[in-house]
């Protein structure tokens, strides 16, 4: 429902209801920590791979405990819902929100609101409130590097591995 006055306005004024469906540009330039400031710089295909491996090693210890065994009881689950939730929720929060709020407010801006946004999206899922602040930290990054790489595909990317670090875990689970 929350994308019906986005596509009526879309087809109103003859604009694509996202801008961010591209190829991406993996060679732009993307700063940590603030995506457009920050001591330090790396190109965004670099940037992803760092992210994914700090994903993985953060998640790992977690899934070890659970065990081999939970991970072989939940694998359908984890690619059902970690490929379905990542691309609505990219679809919905860089595709189209960060689409129009970028064209009104700017693009930092934009960022800001809809990774804001994001983390208090969960709250309403049953997430505790660290955990909401945690989505809107991922968020605010997902939202950079669609912005900086010109594509929602970098952050569609991150949030599939991401979600299925999260099922493996037992985080998604646990609160399901």
């Amino acid at each position: 429902m929350i994308l019906l006055p986005f596509l009526g306005l879309s087809l109103l004024y003859k604009s694509p209801l996202l801008h961010y469906w591209n190829k991406p540009k993996w060679n732009e330039m993307i700063h940590f920590p603030l995506t457009w400031s920050g001591f330090h710089q790396v190109k965004i295909k670099y940037f992803l791979l760092i992210a994914l491996a700090i994903n993985i090693v953060t998640f790992t210890p977690f899934m070890i405990r659970n065990g081999w065994g939970f991970i072989q009881d939940i694998w359908l689950v984890a690619i059902i819902f970690s490929i379905t939730n990542a691309v609505f929720e990219e679809f919905i929060w860089r595709g189209v929100l960060l689409s129009r709020f970028s064209e009104q407010l700017g693009d930092k801006w934009a960022v800001i609101i809809t990774s804001l946004g994001f983390g208090l999206q969960h709250y309403s899922l049953g997430f505790s409130w660290a955990m909401c602040i945690t989505f809107s930290i991922g968020g605010f990054f997902y939202g950079g590097v669609t912005v900086q790489s010109k594509s929602i595909i970098p952050a569609l990317i991150w949030h599939i591995t991401f979600n299925f670090l999260m099922v493996f875990s037992g985080l998604i689970i646990s609160n399901v």
